[in-house]
């Protein structure tokens, strides 16, 4: 069983080793595998927005993250929007300060089962604990799209924004989630977990107060 750590911009110090090594790991199973725009060719996999706006959920098994998903606000440039919009056709783009643009959801190779009792269920249902805690009503944003079935095997309720469209030979669409305890409640039922996966160390910041920054610097 993970816990899922969160990280932002005021505690990231705290798991500098860890998170560098995960972000090399990240760019070695992601970026490359997808052919991913990279702002460092040479070092960890990041792009524009790995921001202080950015918060993580980083999975660890002792000191070893082993997933992670990472969360921006809708009202600001997020990776829906900045390069994915044009899939957004079923709905408006969402630019509301309870919701949240989920990208970079991703479980290293050899942690990989099948089912929603594996990493991936444990991650999720931690995006839907940190969601909840932080008064967000929605997420999600463009997926592959087993993805999805994660979603519907968990129990929530999806909102489809768009068709699925090929990006990088793999199957992709722009989908969000309600973020309720009945969608806590069923994603832990689903995946066995009887107990929160949250961790929280060090500073905090609270989500919804990061939508409302102008600021857009890069993470480093």
């Amino acid at each position: 069983m993970i816990e899922a750590h969160v990280v932002n911009a005021r505690n990231k110090h705290l798991y500098e080793r860890p998170f560098l090594t995960f972000l090399q790991r990240r760019r070695e199973h992601c970026a490359l595998r997808n052919r991913r725009a990279l702002l460092n060719r040479d070092g960890p996999e990041r792009d524009h927005f790995d921001t202080p706006q950015t918060t993580y959920l980083l999975g660890m098994r002792g000191d070893q993250v082993i997933s992670s998903a990472r969360l921006t606000p809708t009202t600001i440039a997020n990776h829906m929007s900045g390069e994915f919009s044009d899939m957004c056709e079923h709905i408006r783009r969402p630019c509301h300060p309870d919701w949240a643009d989920l990208s970079r959801t991703f479980v290293l190779p050899e942690y990989r089962d099948a089912g929603t009792t594996d990493t991936f269920g444990q991650l999720l249902c931690a995006v839907m604990e940190y969601c909840l805690d932080e008064g967000i009503t929605h997420t999600g944003g463009v997926m592959p799209q087993f993805l999805l079935k994660y979603w519907l095997d968990l129990g929530w309720n999806v909102i489809p924004a768009g068709l699925p469209r090929l990006l990088s030979g793999e199957w992709h669409l722009v989908a969000y989630v309600d973020v309720n305890e009945t969608s806590l409640r069923s994603a832990r039922l689903h995946a066995g977990i009887d107990r929160p996966l949250m961790v929280r160390n060090g500073a905090q910041i609270p989500f919804i107060k990061l939508s409302r920054s102008p600021a857009m610097e890069t993470v480093s």
